[in-house]
């Protein structure tokens, strides 16, 4: 089953993704870790040196072989030695025969070596000696002999000499450094390797969450726009099943990179980078359940393993939840693309929060929390330019309009009643002031949130399958998608002349996706004809519009040329994010005064239709 989809823009993935990367705190224990073996092997060394020095003179008398005094000459013999300084001639004998002895002459043996039971070496060597060369000789004898009969022998053996050089030169030799092509082979396998994993420029990426009997993952999918093909580039394994996905370009050091950020059934939101392919753990988790006391436990018994020392076993009580966190399943996500290091979260708990990612897995990371609903949060969605102002809806059947500067949501927040149970929101990208909604009865709504009273329209898409997901093109205004249960994707023009209409959608037409029951689905934001969806068939599926001659007859000139997002880098500069919200928003502050001047004309119009009536 996919439950969400989410793409990646262009020029925001590393061409070249790594292989694993190491966290920061892995980082510093294995520092420490290095620190201490590094102590203890220093150590190791001086107590083995002292232990060498204690053991060398032993070793040096034990070297030396016995030699029988009486053979040495007389200047040599020490038990024999006189004093006779005077005398050169006995002193220069006596240098050459020490300089020899040192220098280790081979033609000249001074003294005779002795075996332990004090046998001199030499005449032992020379009675095996005599005896070596008499049995030599009679091998020679019988050699020359064999070889004179096996010169009378013809050679009957049927075989073609090896022509060594002719089988190196054709690679398939068993000698030299390619026998068989095999370092050949392993560059190619490394090559290959390397262009499977390297993305190219014009690479669509596309990020699932996948759900198969009980194992969940996200998969990373690269679809090729030239070519058409499409296949999984990499997996993250998840350990619980996935409900929102929403991507991003900044971690918890402020850095830029690419980051998405998953909601599942566990009460932590994690942040994975996307651009590490073996990656173990999240780069950072906002709320969730609090391990840092096991985490210290971990450090802790992996410095005694360094140092050699037991490990300590303690019992650990439940850490409970980090300070902030939701308490059930994150149900939504939006990560704003204004203030891009703040994230919005819906829960089952009934609570929207923000999150400012650059505080990492501190408990500080929970900005603030809103209570506003009385049921579960199934969406929440930032303004497309106004970075304050956030959209929720729950199962309690309300659509709210946040200003998310204040902790109040009393005094700014805005509601309004729908039919039945939420399915989605969305904002209009070319259109801002328009709010979308569709629900579980299958209509689906819009407002404008200068007046945020009445829908500007609102009908019913699919009756009976009702609207699973929807989504606008942002790069090509008006163009509308919805997916339901039915198995097919339908196109909406919301324009009439050019211009966002006062009256329904008009339906383009539909495609049958052959995936199943659809529950999800977007448009490519780098690419204008490009939409991905998904559902219960456990497959993705991509429509590439670029040849369907109705929808480039009816949406071609529409098309908006956009150059690819920058990716920037926050380290350094990422403001403070509560200080942040409190700034005055001029734009929001014209948009409500907007609409209390059109609800007192509304009003006056309407007492004086009723005094003419009276009349």
């Amino acid at each position: 089953m996919i439950s969400c989809i989410e793409w990646v823009p262009k020029g925001v993935a590393d061409p070249t993704p790594k292989k694993y990367e190491l966290s920061p705190a892995e980082m510093e224990l294995l520092e420490k870790q290095a620190e201490l073996e590094a102590a203890f092997q220093c150590e190791q060394e001086i107590h083995d040196n002292g232990e060498k020095e204690k053991t060398s003179s032993s070793n040096i008398s034990e070297k030396l072989p016995k030699i029988d005094p009486s053979t040495l000459p007389p200047e040599l013999r020490m038990d024999e030695y006189t004093d006779d300084e005077d005398d050169d001639n006995n002193e220069a004998s006596r240098g050459l025969a020490l300089g020899k002895l040192l220098v280790g002459n081979e033609s000249e043996i001074l003294g005779d070596h002795l075996d332990e039971e004090d046998i001199p070496i030499e005449d032992m060597d020379q009675n095996d000696g005599e005896n070596d060369i008499e049995i030599e000789g009679s091998e020679n004898e019988d050699d020359e002999d064999d070889d004179d009969d096996l010169k009378d022998v013809p050679d009957t053996r049927e075989f073609t000499p090896v022509d060594v050089d002719g089988l190196q030169t054709m690679g398939i030799s068993h000698t030299g450094a390619s026998a068989f092509g095999e370092e050949d082979d392993d560059e190619e396998d490394d090559d290959s390797d390397a262009l499977d994993v390297n993305l190219s420029p014009d690479d669509a990426i596309l990020v699932v969450a996948k759900t198969e009997d009980d194992f969940a993952a996200l998969e990373v999918h690269v679809y090729e726009e030239k070519s058409g093909n499409l296949f999984v580039h990499h997996d993250i394994p998840l350990p619980s099943f996935p409900l929102c996905l929403a991507h991003g370009d900044i971690n918890s050091e402020g850095g830029a990179g690419n980051y998405i950020a998953v909601g599942t059934f566990s009460p932590g939101i994690e942040v994975w980078n996307l651009d590490v392919l073996n990656a173990l753990e999240p780069s950072c988790i906002l709320g969730g359940e609090d391990i840092s006391a096991a985490d210290e436990l971990m450090k802790m018994n992996m410095m005694l393993a360094a140092k050699g020392e037991k490990l300590k076993k303690k019992e650990l009580m439940e850490g409970g939840l980090k300070k902030g966190s939701h308490t059930d399943a994150v149900m939504s996500l939006s990560w704003n693309k204004i203030h891009r290091q703040v994230i919005a979260s819906g829960s089952a708990d009934q609570t929207v929060k923000i999150w400012d990612i650059t505080k990492g897995n501190g408990s500080s990371a929970n900005a603030a929390t809103f209570m506003h609903h009385k049921d579960k949060v199934q969406s929440v969605a930032w303004h497309p330019s106004e970075g304050t102002l956030l959209a929720t809806a729950s199962y309690d059947r309300t659509v709210a309009l946040l200003d998310a500067r204040s902790g109040n949501e009393k005094s700014n927040c805005k509601k309004v009643k729908i039919t039945a149970d939420i399915e989605s929101i969305a904002w209009d990208p070319h259109h801002s002031q328009y709010l979308t909604a569709a629900t579980e009865d299958g209509l689906l709504s819009c407002w404008d949130v200068r007046n945020f009273n009445e829908p500007v329209w609102s009908f019913v898409v699919e009756e009976y399958g009702g609207v699973s997901d929807f989504s606008y093109n942002p790069n090509v205004p008006g163009m509308l998608a919805t997916c339901s249960i039915n198995k097919t994707v339908t196109l909406w023009d919301t324009y009439s002349k050019n211009q966002p209409s006062v009256v329904p959608p008009t339906p383009c037409g539909n495609k049958s996706m052959e995936v199943g029951k659809l529950f999800t689905l977007s448009f490519y934001v780098s690419s204008t004809w490009l939409l991905g969806c998904g559902g219960a068939g456990n497959e993705l599926a991509i429509w590439d519009m670029t040849r369907d001659d109705a929808i480039q007859k009816r949406f071609g000139n529409r098309r908006l040329d956009k150059s690819a997002p920058q990716n920037e880098d926050l380290s350094g500069k990422t403001e403070d994010f509560e200080a942040m919200m409190a700034v005055g928003d001029a734009t929001l502050a014209k948009v409500r005064a907007s609409a209390k001047t059109k609800n007192s004309n509304k009003k006056g119009k309407e007492k004086k239709s009723t005094h003419k009536r009276g009349r």
